[in-house]
């Protein structure tokens, strides 16, 4: 086996520091419009959020401000499955796809596995594309709003990463 070390480089090795924050919205009703569907669980378990080996995929919109409303800046595109024995930790991969002028076709892909019941959550950035090429740095999603009668969730990501 050949092992080969690459010196760090220094704080001006041509990295750029972003950092934004963006807000899911997140619907999960089943109905036609939901954002977020379970897709398959374990045989004679109710698929849910806390049901070990319950897979979800999400296709959830995301915009500049937590209302609806605000400029949209792109999709959040991925799946996550509940990965714990006792429903309380879940695995995430999921692509911040981004639609707006500013970073239209770029990405960001995000993976971790974590505590789903925390209010804050983080995640290991591990790789991005087009303006976010060879990104790393840490996702966090924090809880912003949940309307249970809708099952509508809004929560907030702040991404802090570093890029070419």
């Amino acid at each position: 086996m050949v092992m080969f070390t690459i010196p760090a480089g220094k704080a001006d090795d041509g990295l750029k520091q972003t950092i934004l924050s963006v807000y899911f919205h997140d619907h999960s009703s089943g109905s036609p419009d939901s954002t977020v569907r379970a897709v398959v669980g374990c045989p004679g378990k109710l698929w849910n959020l806390t049901q070990f080996g319950t897979l979800f995929v999400s296709d959830d919109p995301l915009t500049e401000g937590p209302d609806p409303e605000s400029a949209p800046v792109g999709r959040g595109q991925g799946i996550f499955v509940t990965t714990s024995l006792d429903g309380v930790n879940t695995h995430v991969s999921l692509s911040i796809v981004f639609t707006n002028e500013a970073y239209n076709g770029s990405t960001i892909q995000v993976q971790g596995n974590s505590d789903q019941m925390k209010a804050v959550r983080e995640y290991g950035v591990v790789s991005g594309t087009g303006k976010f090429r060879y990104a790393s740095g840490y996702v966090t999603f924090e809880n912003f709003s949940f309307n249970s009668s809708i099952s509508y969730a809004v929560t907030r990501c702040n991404i802090s990463i570093h890029h070419y």
